[in-house]
């Protein structure tokens, strides 16, 4: 089978190789991987991130979606045919989060799906909403999963409340659709007006340019007559705590999501401010989204695909900023 390694540090370190077509064990389902979708922890990782904790070639990528090619003794949780998706967290099933349910990640601890076939518990598997085609799907387990978390896990995001995203990608773009499907009131930022007007199209109430805007917090927060937001997902870290904090009403939650800051968030520098470091989803969150989806008729944002060989050409995509919602690979 085809399978794209990194074997160094950089893009140019990652590269198609072949490998033996694996068999599922006991209690593991083997899946014929169809396409897979990228994160910023994907480009990261790959340039030699400090939190990279393998030194050897790996084969990246958290977030997929597959077919059932068969099934290991003792598997009742899935059969032949049945369209899946792996979960980010290959041990965190249900409740709170801690460090051992967290210690296996795809496409970093553990081999990712960047492969035409890969054998998983099958207890770490979750069923796809059928209304969805497999590059959709393949965009649920990381992005989609973490806005969930943080609008519906880590609040109780309702009608009338306001939503503050953050730029245009994967996290943000799901969870203006999620939050809109919930009845909130979106406000979102860019640097770009195109994308701005992407955003409007797809639903989001209000946008800012937060180039024209240095002050968005205060925009932000002008913009709900002075009451605040109620929930900032924030994708900038430390970078951008400050602003998020004055668009916030008092106690309302800054949902730290990434690293794309460099930094998580830290310390709330005003009062009332409650933070929530966001890792993801387990499965029973996967599973409750996926209802979600199918009851609502969300269909999640890609915004270009790759094929599994220019996974390197995926990776310069996301980085360049340019993207709008997710970048995939179509893997068969």
């Amino acid at each position: 089978m085809r399978v794209m390694e990194v074997s160094g540090t950089g893009y140019d370190s990652v590269r198609l190789v072949e490998q033996p077509r694996p068999e599922p064990q006991a209690g593991e389902v083997l899946v014929r991987m169809t396409a897979a979708t990228l994160n910023y922890r994907d480009l990261m990782l790959a340039q030699g991130a400090p939190y990279r904790s393998r030194t050897g070639p790996y084969v990246p990528l958290s977030c997929g979606c597959g077919v059932v090619e068969g099934v290991g003794q003792g598997v009742t949780r899935f059969r032949a045919g049945d369209r899946v998706a792996p979960t980010f967290f290959s041990d965190w099933i249900s409740g709170p989060s801690s460090g051992p349910l967290l210690s296996r990640a795809l496409g970093g601890t553990v081999d990712g799906v960047a492969r035409e076939y890969a054998c998983f518990s099958q207890e770490s598997l979750v069923s796809v909403p059928n209304a969805i085609g497999d590059l959709e799907a393949a965009t649920l387990a990381c992005a989609a999963l973490t806005s969930w978390n943080a609008l519906f896990v880590s609040c109780a995001t309702k009608p009338g409340d306001y939503v503050l995203l953050q730029g245009t990608g994967g996290v943000s773009i799901s969870g203006l659709q999620l939050a809109k499907a919930a009845g909130a009131t979106v406000i979102i930022t860019s640097s770009s007006d195109a994308k701005l007007e992407r955003a409007r199209a797809m639903g989001a109430d209000h946008t800012i340019n937060y180039r024209t805007t240095a002050d968005w917090g205060v925009k932000a927060k002008a913009i709900t007559g002075g009451r605040g937001v109620d929930v900032v997902l924030e994708v900038g870290g430390a970078e951008t705590q400050a602003q998020s904090e004055t668009a916030l009403m008092p106690g309302g939650t800054i949902a730290g999501i990434g690293l794309l800051g460099g930094h998580r968030i830290k310390a709330a520098q005003g009062n009332n401010v409650r933070l929530d470091n966001i890792y993801v989803g387990s499965r029973d969150m996967f599973d409750d989204m996926n209802r979600a989806i199918a009851a609502n008729g969300i269909s999640p944002v890609v915004d270009r695909v790759y094929p599994l060989e220019d996974l390197a050409g995926a990776m310069r995509a996301l980085q360049s900023g340019m993207v709008f919602g997710k970048v995939a690979l179509q893997i068969s």
